[in-house]
């Protein structure tokens, strides 16, 4: 503040300077919770002292990440029918993402390790379309009515009523198929995978050309009276 036009009193422009970065040092310790720094305390040695005392407060107030969860800092799972292509964390979600291929089908996986209960697993397929016929909807029913291990006509209702899911269901998209399931239970957890699968791979519908007049369009007549209806999905 040395105004010198108006007559007060010089002050060396080094010591004024020197005050001010007193003051702002102070201000940044007594932020930090260290003491404050007085401005009339203030001496030659000062400078080298403020260095010492920002390196100290930008070290305090550093932001460290925390530990991982012991499942997500787990290694992932190899197996010799798969090879490991990449790994990587996904750290919004605190997630920890591999990829693997099937060497023999070149099928890609991917196992997403994450902190949480509830067990996912899901199969997709691709199923672009050429006309509106509905083809890959007609198939998402179609293969679970049953299959070569699970005969039952409707095996995806009976585990609506008797599994712990938590998630059970399939979505046809424009160009894809999926059929996801999820559980807090391992074992009933494993069992779904295992109907999903063998549902998707080995249908009933690949045999029985009755579950395809079933769920594909048909015609339908409830009485000899009305006229024939489309049905199906």
């Amino acid at each position: 503040r040395s105004v010198h036009a108006a007559g007060a009193s010089r002050r060396p422009p080094m010591r004024h300077g020197l005050r001010s970065l007193a003051i702002a040092a102070g201000a940044i310790a007594g932020a930090s919770g260290g003491l404050v720094s007085r401005p009339h305390a203030f001496s030659a040695s000062a400078p080298a002292a403020i260095s010492r005392r920002a390196s100290s407060v930008h070290a305090s107030v550093a932001i460290s990440k925390p530990p991982l969860p012991e499942v997500v800092e787990r290694a992932p799972a190899t197996h010799p029918a798969f090879e490991l292509v990449r790994v990587e964390m996904v750290d919004e979600y605190t997630i920890k993402v591999a990829t693997y291929r099937h060497r023999q089908s070149g099928a890609e996986v991917i196992s997403a390790q994450a902190d949480d209960e509830n067990k996912v697993f899901g199969i997709a397929f691709r199923t672009p379309v050429e006309d509106s016929t509905g083809v890959p909807h007609i198939l998402e029913h179609s293969v679970l009515c049953g299959s070569a291990k699970y005969t039952s006509k409707e095996p995806f209702t009976e585990l609506l009523k008797g599994s712990l899911q938590t998630f059970l269901n399939a979505f046809t998209y424009p160009d894809r198929t999926c059929y996801p399931v999820a559980s807090c239970n391992t074992k009933d957890f494993y069992n779904l995978v295992n109907v999903y699968l063998d549902a998707v791979l080995s249908p009933r519908a690949k045999r029985d050309p009755t579950v395809f007049a079933q769920e594909g369009w048909h015609y339908e007549l409830d009485a000899a009276e009305e006229p024939l209806r489309y049905k199906g999905v």
